[in-house]
C-alpha cells in the first residue's frame, strides 16, 4: 500500500472570532457563527447578555451566553 504523507503546513487554519469575556449595555455584538448586528441591553449574573436587533420591521430580543458572542464585525 502507498500511503500519502502530509505536512502540518498543508493543513488549512480555520479562524473563529474570539468570544467575549465581558460586555456592557450599548455594545454592538454578533454571534460568533455570524448573524445580524445586535445591541446589548443588559447583562445578568449567569454570563448572559440580553440583546436586541431588527428583523425586517420587527424588534427581536433574546439572551445569549457570552461565549457565543463576539464584537460586531470581528473576523
Amino acid at each position: 500500500m502507498n500511503f500519502n504523507r502530509f505536512n502540518v503546513g498543508d493543513l488549512v487554519v480555520c479562524y473563529a472570532p474570539p468570544s467575549l469575556r465581558s460586555v456592557m449595555p450599548g455594545n454592538r455584538v454578533m454571534l460568533r457563527s455570524g448573524g445580524p448586528e445586535m445591541t446589548v441591553c443588559d447583562v445578568n449574573d449567569q454570563g448572559q447578555a440580553l440583546c436586541q436587533w431588527m428583523d425586517g420591521e420587527s424588534l427581536v430580543v433574546n439572551a445569549f451566553d457570552l461565549e457565543c458572542l463576539t464584537c460586531y464585525g470581528a473576523r
